[in-house]
């Protein structure tokens, strides 16, 4: 099996047809065929059937396809990666998160990296938390920040936050008139949710079982954006990160701490190796100092930062929290 082989099946599939395959190869038909049949001689089984005079992939294509594609979209990252270092040098900086860390944390990071290093650019991407730590370890970012489970060998690690959840709802609704919100409250209650895998939903999900309290799932989303926005619209609860708030701008919400305290740990963490680069020890520094402050104003000296949000204290009184 060799590179060749592989980009006559990949041609094929892409085009529907040998013929549209060799022209985007710039082979003869015959050469592309020629070629499918050494792949199938050299992994022991049928690519194509033909049907009606088209080819059709068979199942076992289609399995093997899925790896093909997967191999050549790394190969377009390399190459993507390879030109960017050969227009800047190595003057770039990846950066990995969660969107549970808020908007504007990456944007003081980013603006704060740039005034110091005026000639180095930034990449910044949303994932997941398996897909954050993978990517650093694979050499695809060179930050990440996100939750984590276990230590990854190669990996170094700082704390980066540790605020507990908070239950974000409308200011109109009804669990507006509690000062802490716990499991009972949520019972039956219209939940907006993440998605089932993460943690933060089984955590409470277990929570809501062991108390005998239905966990009504009216929605489940994985960006913690998309679910403040609903929760702001008015359609139920989520339990979210107070940082992810920061940021999203024009948007109405009361935050209400939630007992039991759930934390919700954030780490910074880069190759080991990758400490000695000047400009990810910058990055790594400037992330850290863009992580909002608390404030006085916060249950347990949290931050709550969004435009138009209020939380509104025991006292009674509403703090606006657009502050950072």
């Amino acid at each position: 099996m060799n590179i060749r082989q592989i980009e006559a099946l990949r041609a094929i599939m892409k085009s529907g047809s040998a013929t549209r395959a060799a022209e985007a190869l710039g082979v003869t038909q015959p050469a592309v065929s020629r070629l499918v049949s050494e792949l199938e001689k050299a992994i022991g089984f049928q690519l194509f059937e033909r049907a009606r005079g088209r080819l059709q992939p068979t199942p076992q294509c289609q399995l093997f396809y899925a790896d093909v594609e997967r191999t050549f979209v790394g190969l377009e990252v390399l190459k993507h990666t390879a030109s960017q270092i050969r227009e800047r040098g190595p003057g770039l900086v990846r950066i990995a998160n969660m969107p549970g860390i808020g908007l504007a944390v990456v944007a003081r990071a980013v603006t704060a990296f740039r005034e110091i290093h005026p000639d180095v650019a930034v990449s910044a991407q949303l994932m997941s938390t398996a897909e954050v730590w993978t990517a650093v370890a694979t050499s695809q970012v060179d930050i990440g920040v996100a939750p984590k489970e276990t230590d990854i060998a190669g990996l170094a690690y700082e704390p980066f936050s540790g605020d507990a959840a908070m239950c974000a709802m409308s200011p109109t609704h009804k669990l507006t008139s509690k000062d802490v919100i716990t499991p009972a409250d949520l019972h039956n209650v219209e939940y907006i949710a993440h998605t089932p895998a993460a943690r933060l939903r089984r955590a409470l999900a277990d929570i809501m079982e062991s108390g005998g309290y239905k966990f009504n799932v009216a929605a489940e989303t994985p960006m913690c954006m998309t679910l403040l926005s609903i929760v702001s619209a008015g359609v139920g609860v989520g339990l979210v990160n107070p940082m992810s708030v920061e940021g999203l701008g024009n948007i109405d919400l009361v935050l209400r701490p939630f007992k039991p305290t759930m934390p919700l740990n954030f780490f910074l963490g880069y190759r080991a190796e990758a400490s000695r680069s000047r400009y990810i020890r910058s990055m790594a520094k400037c992330l850290l100092e863009a992580r909002p402050q608390p404030t006085s104003h916060s249950p347990r000296g949290q931050f709550i930062g969004i435009a138009n949000s209020k939380h509104i204290d025991p006292a009674g009184r509403e703090n606006g929290a657009a502050r950072a």
